[in-house]
């Protein structure tokens, strides 16, 4: 009932007695359980990945294959800017997909994390059972901690978009947007951006180091 009434005084939006705090916190509330949904299809893909490494498929390798180039970037011929632009700039594109798949009736998001998570499962089986859990825990988690959340935002701003669509189409609704709903949706999609750049600053100045200080020996097998 607080939040409603809440939401209800401040139907306007235009910031006057609707502090950005407060509408970062509505919006949430809203959306949570849509960015769960969404962290659930990753979970799901990951484990779809996983079960694809036990039986022996290297969806790197194939999907390489299909491109005809690699999919991710020579790191040593970057520098750390320039690699922490790419992965801003490709992670950037698939958090506008997350939510304007909403045209596609939430199919476009839905595929965008099972697929994500199908990768990640898939590729990170791989490099665990190479170089072990703690490498890939260490390569992943000190970004992913902020990358993942973002793009589960994204993806549950869809699919709760989808959701307001058809409550306007059933008459549930009177309007798909209102001036509040932009308000505190438009902050949570920023802060949510802001995790984005982070997560890019993170995978290409510390993670490397992280990687390089603890795994040595193995890096330099590797190579």
């Amino acid at each position: 009932m607080g939040n409603r009434t809440r939401h209800e005084r401040n139907r306007t939006g235009d910031g006057e007695g609707y502090p950005p705090r407060v509408a970062l916190e509505d919006a949430w509330n809203e959306h949570s359980r849509y960015v769960g949904f969404a962290a659930g299809l990753f979970a799901v893909g990951i484990a779809i990945g996983i079960g694809l490494m036990a039986a022996g498929y290297n969806l790197l390798e194939i999907i390489e294959n299909v491109v005809g180039e690699p999919l991710f970037p020579d790191i040593s011929e970057q520098s750390k800017l320039e690699l922490a632009r790419f992965l801003l700039v490709n992670n950037s594109r698939a958090f506008v997909l997350s939510i304007l798949g909403v045209l596609s009736l939430g199919l476009l998001t839905a595929w965008a994390m099972l697929f994500n998570g199908v990768i990640v499962g898939n590729i990170g089986a791989f490099v665990a059972t190479d170089a072990g859990v703690g490498y890939i825990l260490v390569g992943l988690l000190p970004h992913g901690i902020f990358e993942l959340p973002a793009l589960f935002v994204a993806a549950g701003v869809g699919f709760r978009l989808l959701y307001r669509v058809g409550q306007r189409i059933r008459g549930g609704r009177n309007a798909v947007f209102s001036k509040a709903y932009l308000y505190r949706t438009g902050i949570l999609v920023v802060v949510a951006w802001l995790l984005l750049v982070v997560a890019a600053f993170v995978e290409a100045f510390v993670t490397p180091v992280l990687l390089e200080t603890l795994f040595s020996e193995q890096l330099q097998a590797a190579s």
